[in-house]
């Protein structure tokens, strides 16, 4: 798989973080006095250090040491990396020569990853697909894809594998060191001892099969996981666009071929090829190791040595070497066709356009530092130099995904580029890049802009979440992969004072910059790209002419083969498994639940306000919960639009590049989004919110509040061209996340289907929104949308509808609570908007939208229970257990789509989804005929299988949370700390009974209440398919 997708896999985003302590908002709750809460903050000093808190490790008594041998390895270099609270310990397998880079860190959340430098020399996939196949059993673990199915043997917060343009990662991290252990051995032995059978390379990868499996004159066709992933995959205009910009600024050695594979492609890849290209590739001497955090090392260096390496010599890597480009010595223009997005833009204005600009090479830490800064001046926000040029003039839909500079590749280049476009602007769009840069070059930037830049980069530093070892992964991995200082990519504190030192003493540094890597640089690539029509109809003709070409080539014997495989593939689905190989946790290893955080409950200045004292890493975070319950359908339907505006336009006293500046040097952009949230208690009502948040380092938090309270009081959208321009930007925007999360979108409209608020969730963030702000564009005028986010902004920010949640370090308690009093003070006080709205449930229906992709996104959901109702633990354990028993091995491995899975919400809604799925139409009946497979299959649920599933479940209600999420389940559904123990309680509780009781109770019949669809392309029995309604 080019990258495990996130919602896929849930181990990877769940549906929920953690659960904290406070009673429900719907619930009468009793407030703490605010006087306690000052007392409180003064009890606890920030010096104290709790167990998880990460602390700086001194090195002069640090337990490893320069030069002596722990397991095999020798310790080659020990730091101390102070901006992350952690020592990097080097160390060298003597054997082997595998590096072991060791991040050593007082943090519970551990991380382990498998490196490999994987240069693909054509675009057959082959990198991507012994990813997959890696992980479809090995020597100890024999057992068909144990990765899936250790999703429900394990509480894993993240396990994935990845393949990028010159590297293979496979990632996990665990907060549990039984875990830890366990996943430790199911990747060691994946990556180094795998089964590579062909049945594998063919479910996985592609092969030729019979339409109708059990039909010999059946029409053969292509198939396979990656295969059908791929089409996917390059059907997103904006990945592809991607790809090819790197395929053509860098079209020498590595970087000319698509390492996920090109589906033209793929089906020249041979099983053999396969086999040996692991042999050579994944050979420890070309593997990289990192971990990260507090368990074990020594645990770890002596497994990894006993059982892996030390049965391994070295061999020389340097065959993955990969050599800088050479440079051209004039620029280059390519032109790319792409296939017409129907929720696009219209057909005239659906171009792209980029320059990409070749720079440094990776392993020049501070180079790529300081062009990650110059790229933030020249790109983001108001105040930079192209979105002065290129955004505000408004003749295009905004930057093209991923603008900026690229440190993905040995080379690292820079690319700028616009989408939504016509072609007659491409030529404006070079002249106005030529002008920009000249005037950069000659001008430079305002000294207060860079400051800004440099002080926002300061408080990014500082952020943490909840998956901060799997950050410092990806931050170091690319340059590591190609012998960079790894350790000097977290000298952050460094590289900036480095920065600032060069800037002080050469005013014009950044100039000089601009002239070498922008001006004098001949390797620079015009990539264009625009719809055609005919695009999905020439895929499809490249396609059969590919299938005949290769069943011209086959004997008489190959063919009757491609049905005999095909009967043993499918035999070998089917057939059952000794999963009892791979480790499974225990009930002892997660019957404790996560500790009650640390927070209250008050009222300040009559508004709900909840404090949570956390280890914040000298950071304040502010989240603001405003409930717009009462405003009409009309102005609901235009809250995500004036959540996308209102910190773009300025303020009174501010214009929209000094409100950007200010903001930039004293505190974290303002994230605004609408939330639509159900009744936990009992599901009969719902709310609707405009959540605002943000955060600043601890000294800036009076700063903080003031600029909260200019935005809240001082909103203004007079400047009519700007307000379009940013208008145009969203709606473009808008389609661009179908191709990477349609699943998400999927699930959004089936539950619209079902509930009133599904959907307004639905028309607030689903395909719906889309054509529903189109049409509203094309109907109202810039005067009447002024009109309308003004008076919307009028009702929103009134302290009757305010609720409140401050994460700060005990120490800092008081002070914040200083500057909230006197933000409060400010806020007006207007008529208090309903509480809530009656849930009412809606009459069954299909939906499918039409859309020009070869692929679909399917889902279904019905009305199932309240999350505190006692059922909704058990149908948690049963969608987990559809998943891993049903869904996937029937949706995915049976029938080609890339992901398959079952789950149920905060909501009360049970949902089923497909993602990347050439056959929608059967997958629909699959999800209709759930209740006949569990009856069919009934042996599958049995101990085993259920504390599986609820391994899965824990999984989720154990989330590990950073420091500024903590408490946000209560904070905005309502979730207590209570409710969470007791739903946790009943999770560990559910029988094999309880969930045969609630397969009877909500699948043996049709729902009556329940919603279908399906996104993706033109299914014919649809036109005569009785309530099915088409939306193209």
């Amino acid at each position: 798989m080019l990258k495990r997708l996130p919602n896929l896999k849930v181990v990877q985003h769940p549906f929920k973080k953690r659960i904290l302590h406070v009673q429900s908002p719907f619930q009468n709750s009793k407030s703490v006095p605010i006087q306690k809460v000052v007392n409180n903050a003064k009890l606890e000093p920030e010096t104290e250090l709790r167990r998880n808190v990460p602390y700086v490790i001194e090195d002069q008594n640090y337990r490893y040491k320069e030069g002596k041998i722990y397991h095999g390895f020798q310790c080659e270099r020990i730091e101390s990396i102070p901006d992350y609270g952690l020592m990097s310990c080097t160390l060298r397998h003597l054997g082997t020569g595998t590096e072991f880079w060791y991040l050593d860190r007082n943090d519970v959340h551990n991380v382990f990853s498998i490196n490999f430098r994987t240069t693909p020399f054509d675009s057959t996939g082959l990198p991507h697909i012994l990813e997959h196949i890696t992980l479809c059993g090995s020597k100890n673990y024999p057992v068909r894809d144990p990765f899936f199915k250790m999703l429900n043997r394990s509480v894993a917060t993240f396990m994935n594998a990845m393949t990028g343009p010159d590297y293979t990662l496979y990632p996990f991290s665990s907060m549990n060191e039984v875990d830890f252990r366990n996943l430790q051995k199911i990747y060691l032995d994946a990556v180094f001892r795998p089964n590579l059978l062909h049945l594998d390379f063919l479910q996985e990868g592609w092969r030729l099969e019979h339409e109708d499996l059990h039909n010999r004159d059946s029409d053969i066709v292509f198939k396979g996981v990656v295969y059908n992933e791929m089409i996917g995959a390059l059907s997103d205009n904006a990945r592809l666009f991607k790809h090819k910009m790197v395929n053509h600024i860098l079209p020498s050695h590595t970087y000319g071929h698509i390492a996920a594979g090109d589906p033209l492609e793929i089906p020249k890849l041979t099983h053999k090829d396969l086999v040996e290209f692991h042999r050579k590739y994944y050979h420890p001497s070309n593997a990289r190791i990192f971990c990260y955090g507090s368990f074990d090392l020594e645990k770890t260096l002596a497994f990894v040595d006993k059982e892996y390496l030390s049965h391994y010599e070295f061999i020389d890597n340097a065959y993955s070497y990969v050599s800088p480009h050479e440079r051209w010595s004039e620029p280059r223009i390519v032109h790319v066709p792409t296939r017409l997005d129907c929720m696009g833009a219209s057909i005239d204005r659906q171009n792209q356009i980029a320059i990409g600009l070749l720079t440094c090479d990776i392993t020049d830490i501070q180079e790529c530092f300081e062009l990650k800064v110059l790229s933030e001046l020249m790109i983001r926000g108001p105040n930079s130099a192209f979105y002065k040029s290129l955004i505000e003039p408004n003749f295009s839909g905004g930057y093209i995904t991923g603008a900026g500079f690229t440190p993905n590749c040995k080379d690292t280049f820079f690319f700028v580029g616009l989408r939504d476009l016509r072609i007659d602007d491409f030529e404006r769009f070079n002249d106005l890049y030529d002008q920009t840069v000249h005037k950069a070059s000659q001008e430079g930037f305002e000294s207060e802009h860079i400051e800004s830049v440099l002080c926002n980069l300061e408080l990014s530093l500082k952020h943490e979440n909840e998956m901060f070892g799997k950050h410092l992964l990806y931050k170091t991995a690319i340059p590591w992969n190609h012998g960079g200082d790894v350790v000097s990519c977290l000298r952050d504190s460094n590289m900036l004072a480095t920065l600032r030192g060069r800037l002080k003493e050469n005013s014009n540094y950044f100039q000089q910059k601009i002239e070498k890597y922008f001006l004098d640089n001949t390797h620079k690539l015009t990539l264009t790209m625009s719809p055609d029509e005919m695009c999905e109809i020439k895929r499809k003709l490249s396609e059969a002419k590919l299938l005949l070409q290769k069943l011209n080539e086959i004997s008489d014997e190959e063919y009757d083969n491609i049905y005999e495989n095909g009967i043993k593939l499918e035999v070998a689905q089917k057939s059952p498994e000794n999963i009892e190989v791979l480790p499974c946790l225990s009930i002892n290893d997660v019957k404790d639940p996560i500790k009650c955080p640390q927070m209250e409950e008050t009222t300040v200045q009559n508004v709900p306000t909840q404090f949570c004292k956390v280890s914040s890493n000298g950071i304040t975070y502010f989240n603001c919960f405003f409930n717009i319950t009462g405003l009409s359908q009309d102005d609901a339907m235009l809250v995500p639009l004036f959540c996308h505006v209102i910190s773009e336009m300025g303020t009174s006293n501010h214009d929209f590049r000094e409100f950007d500046r200010l903001r930039l040097t004293k505190m974290a952009t303002f994230t605004c989004d609408t939330k639509v949230v159900e009744n936990v208690l009992d599901g009969k009502s719902y709310r609707l919110g405009l959540i605002m948040t943000t955060h600043a380092l601890d000294k800036n938090v009076s700063d903080m509040f003031e600029l909260c309270e200019e935005l809240m009081l001082n909103f203004k959208f007079e400047n009519t061209s700007r307000l379009s321009m940013l208008i145009e930007n969203y709606i473009s925007k808008l389609s661009l996340k179908i191709g990477s999360s349609g699943h998400l979108f999927a699930m959004l409209n089936s539950s619209g289907l079902v509930t009133n608020a599904a959907k307004l969730k639905s028309q607030l963030a689903g395909v719906c929104h889309i054509d529903l702000m189109k049409e509203y564009v094309q109907q109202n005028s810039i005067e009447d949308i002024q009109d309308r986010l003004r008076n919307i902004g009028a009702m929103v920010f009134s302290k009757n509808n305010l609720r409140v949640a401050i994460n700060s370090s005990a120490a800092h308690q008081a002070t914040v609570l200083e500057h909230y009093e006197r933000f409060l003070n400010k806020l007006p006080t207007l008529e208090k908007s309903i509480d809530n709205t009656e849930l009412h449930l809606l009459e069954p229906s299909t939906r499918h939208f039409i859309m020009n992709k070869p692929l679909s996104y399917c889902a279904k959901s019905f009305s199932a229970v309240p999350y505190v109702h006692e059922d909704h633990p058990v149908l948690r354990v049963l969608a987990k257990f559809l998943t891993a028993k049903y869904l996937l091995p029937v949706v995915r491995e049976q029938n080609g789509a890339y992901g398959a899975g079952a789950r149920i919400g905060f909501d009360g809604l049970f949902s089923f989804y497909s993602y990347r799925d050439p056959h929608a139409r059967n997958t629909i009946e699959v999800f209709d005929k759930t209740y006949e497979w569990l009856q069919s299959e009934s042996y599958k649920l049995d101990q085993q299988a259920l504390f599986e599933a609820k391994l899965g479940v824990l999984q989720l209600l154990d989330w590990p949370t950073g420091p500024g999420d903590i408490g946000m389940d209560n904070f905005v559904l309502g979730a207590s700390y209570d409710i969470y123990s007791r739903y946790r309680s009943r999770v560990l509780n559910v029988t094999v009974d309880d969930v045969r009781a609630v397969i009877e109770k909500y699948f043996k019949e049709e729902p009556k209440h329940f919603g279908k669809c399906i996104l993706g392309p033109e299914i014919e029995e649809n036109e005569t398919s009785e309530g099915v309604e088409i939306t193209s």
